[in-house]
C-alpha cells in the first residue's frame, strides 16, 4: 500500500480549504488520519482534510492510511496558511 503525498499545499486564513489524500493498494476499506493540522482543519476517515484554518504559518502534516488488515502507509507534506 502507498499513500501519495499531495506535495506542498497552501490555504488562506478563514477561507475554505480542502486537501484530498490518496492511497493505492491495501485491502479496503481504507481509513485515513492526519496529525499536525493547523487550527480549524480536520481530517475525515475518507482522506479529506477540510475546514477554515485560523492559524497562519507552515505546518508539517503527517498523514497515515490503514487498511482492514492493519497495514499502514505514511506520507508527510507542508501546508502553509497565508493571511490573504
Amino acid at each position: 500500500m502507498k499513500l501519495s503525498a499531495p506535495g506542498p499545499q497552501t490555504c488562506r486564513f478563514l477561507q475554505d480549504c480542502t486537501v484530498q489524500l490518496t492511497a493505492t493498494g491495501g485491502t479496503p476499506p481504507l481509513t485515513y488520519h492526519a496529525t499536525g493540522l493547523p487550527l480549524g482543519l480536520s481530517a475525515d476517515a475518507a482522506g479529506r482534510i477540510s475546514g477554515r484554518p485560523w492559524q497562519t504559518g507552515t505546518s508539517q502534516i503527517t498523514a497515515t492510511v490503514t487498511d482492514t488488515r492493519g497495514a499502514t502507509a505514511t506520507a508527510t507534506f507542508p501546508l502553509t496558511v497565508n493571511w490573504f
